[in-house]
């Protein structure tokens, strides 16, 4: 086998190794299936949710002035009190728009526990990244999302990443 090729090939090697951890560390579950979200919709704030390729579509077709009202969350998540986090993802919108970004308990009373951002969504593709150090968190009883119900329209995502560290 010449140099060349053995090259090739160890590249792609640690390519594909540095690919696999980086999946491996993600807390979260693929981000392109609806049945890994917990998509809510309450009193008449409503919408819809469907894969379309590598990203999720979360579409908000009907809005009552309650932002929360449309969300969609991965759970159940073990953090870690004291832990720091980072979230990365690519998202875009069908109009310019605003975005809540969070995490909270997922029981009542559904705190925050340390990150709550607001990004703002372009009809482009655009990397965001958030760190954030986990408090007050419940074994097996924490979630991560999106609250959507402050614009009707479409939100793409995808490349959702949670690390701990």
């Amino acid at each position: 086998m010449s140099r060349f090729a053995l090259l090739s090939l160890g590249l792609l090697f640690i390519g594909f190794s540095i690919r696999s951890a980086s999946a491996a560390d993600n807390i979260l579950k693929p981000v392109n299936k609806a049945e890994n979200w917990r998509f809510e919709q309450h009193e008449d704030g409503k919408g819809k949710i469907s894969a379309d390729g590598d990203a999720i579509v979360f579409e908000v077709t009907n809005v009552d002035g309650t932002e929360w009202h449309v969300q969609a969350f991965q759970t159940p998540l073990d953090l870690k009190n004291g832990k720091e986090y980072t979230i990365t993802f690519k998202a875009k919108a069908d109009d310019t728009r605003e975005v809540g970004v969070q995490a909270g308990i997922d029981e009542e009373d559904w705190h925050n526990i340390g990150l709550e951002e607001k990004a703002e969504l372009t009809k482009d593709w655009k990397d965001y990244k958030y760190t954030f150090t986990a408090n007050d968190v419940k074994a097996n009883k924490n979630r991560v999302g999106f609250v959507l119900g402050g614009a009707k329209g479409k939100v793409w995502v995808k490349d959702l990443v949670l690390k701990g560290g």
